[in-house]
């Protein structure tokens, strides 16, 4: 069975595995006719269900069940089990809710109980509705409180929790800082009124300048100058690399064939020259423009102005720069010295090779394009794995 229909297959197998899953047909009718509940705070499900008895037919009815809820004595059993928890949980980086200094991790909801949460600080301007917690001008502790109110959807009860909020701790220099932008701050207040604001030119007994940021911009964009002109010229090396990978394997490609008509030109009673013309009509007559029948021109230009025929074989070989044509060359340099007895059977000989050689190419080929085929089928094949399990992982939650 071939590889593409083994993944239509398996595409086929996870769409249907997917499928029974996200609609819930793996037995979600019990016996008795029970049908289970979603947990608490998860959200209601719909099931397709074929009823007997109410008519002649089976008939198709849609059923709707609810997630289950808390009782109100369960409800507040687990209120008050969050609420033993809960400073611990929204802490955050500070050791305690008696001791805050840093921003508070105000959660919305406890999925795994089905509980949703909400908070309501005394003083906003000290703790936000989100938790920061904004004591940059606090010069001693503060007591608060947030209102929490904790809900399942039913039953809701509100608590007030106790906090401390103590002032940052800063070492010397990041008190420094602070104190420094808080006078920054007075001054722009004091200016305001102005065209420009005038910055001090000392701070507690340190002299002070001030220069802007280097702007690194420009180097930037020249260094991603420089790496788009290395690129430029990688990809310029690669395709001219690539370029002469496709004309030497076009080239062994078309190898069997020329020698195959040379053979045949040969045993009509052409000569070398003669063959060798009646292949470039031939492949001026098709309209051929491969590497083959450009360097066939080449070398019968080259014949017709007069350069020894020992000459053009040996620059032609050395043009295609490819083993079987440096040999077929010499067998032809050697012909003309020698006569043409052998030729046929040395031209046969080349030629088996020859077509054996193109066999195995063609076969490599082949073997390289279906290895180029799998990146893309298991790219598909994760993405398919993912639109179809995601889904259903987010039913079962």
């Amino acid at each position: 069975m071939h590889r593409e229909q083994i993944f239509c297959l398996a595409c086929a197998g996870l769409f249907a595995i997917g499928s029974m899953i996200s609609s819930g047909e793996t037995g979600f009718l019990g016996d008795g006719f029970k049908i289970a509940r979603t947990g608490y705070g998860e959200l209601d499900r719909e099931y397709e269900l074929l009823v007997e008895g109410l008519s002649d037919t089976p008939e198709k009815l849609v059923v709707k069940v609810g997630a289950r809820q808390y009782t109100e004595e369960e409800a507040r059993a687990v209120f008050s089990e969050i609420l033993e928890e809960i400073p611990l949980l929204i802490c955050g980086e500070n050791q305690s809710l008696t001791k805050v200094e840093g921003d508070l991790k105000l959660i919305k909801s406890i999925p795994e109980k089905g509980i949703k949460l909400s908070w309501y600080p005394e003083d906003a301007e000290l703790i936000s509705y989100d938790g920061e917690v904004r004591n940059e001008r606090l010069e001693k502790e503060r007591s608060t409180f947030l209102k929490l109110v904790l809900t399942d959807g039913k039953t809701s009860t509100a608590y007030d929790l106790p906090v401390t909020v103590v002032p940052p701790s800063y070492d010397e220099r990041e008190k420094l800082l602070s104190d420094f932008g808080e006078m920054l701050s007075l001054e722009d207040e004091r200016q305001i009124t102005g065209e420009e604001l005038t910055l001090p030119e000392e701070f507690e007994g340190r002299k002070l300048k001030y220069r802007r940021e280097p702007d690194l911009t420009p180097a930037v964009i020249f260094s991603l100058g420089i790496v788009a002109a290395v690129s430029l010229a990688f990809k310029e090396k690669t395709e001219e690399s690539a370029r002469l990978k496709r004309r030497e394997a076009e080239l062994l490609m078309d190898y069997s064939e020329l020698v195959s008509k040379l053979m045949v030109f040969l045993g009509a009673g052409f000569g070398i020259r003669g063959a060798w013309e009646k292949i470039v009509e031939g492949y001026e007559r098709s309209g051929s423009k491969g590497a083959l029948s450009e360097e066939m021109k080449i070398s019968l230009g080259e014949l017709r102005r007069g350069v020894p025929e020992g000459k053009v074989y040996t620059d032609f070989g050395r043009r295609c720069r490819l083993r079987p044509y440096i040999k077929l060359c010499s067998i032809l340099e050697q012909n003309r010295k020698n006569g043409g007895r052998n030729i046929r059977f040395l031209l046969g000989t080349e030629m088996s090779e020859a077509f054996l050689e193109r066999k195995n190419i063609a076969k490599r080929l082949g073997e390289e394009a279906g290895t180029k085929l799998l990146v893309p089928l298991f790219i598909m094949l994760m993405i398919v794995m993912v639109i179809v399990i995601l889904p259903a992982m987010l039913a079962l939650n």
